[in-house]
């Protein structure tokens, strides 16, 4: 839950503020997402599917 307080934070400025999201917030953005899939453990069990057939 901690990990998405600051794409939230971002996105809120950028939507309520009329902030720019950066080329890096994106990155990061997908970074976080990718690191979440990882660690919930759903995309290492779909992958295993995807190989298994």
């Amino acid at each position: 839950m901690t990990l998405l307080i600051p794409p939230v934070a971002v996105g809120l400025g950028a939507v309520f503020l009329g902030e720019r999201l950066s080329a890096g917030a994106l990155y990061g953005f997908a970074l976080i997402a990718c690191g979440l899939v990882v660690t919930d453990g759903r995309g290492p069990a779909w992958l295993g599917k995807l190989r298994r057939g």
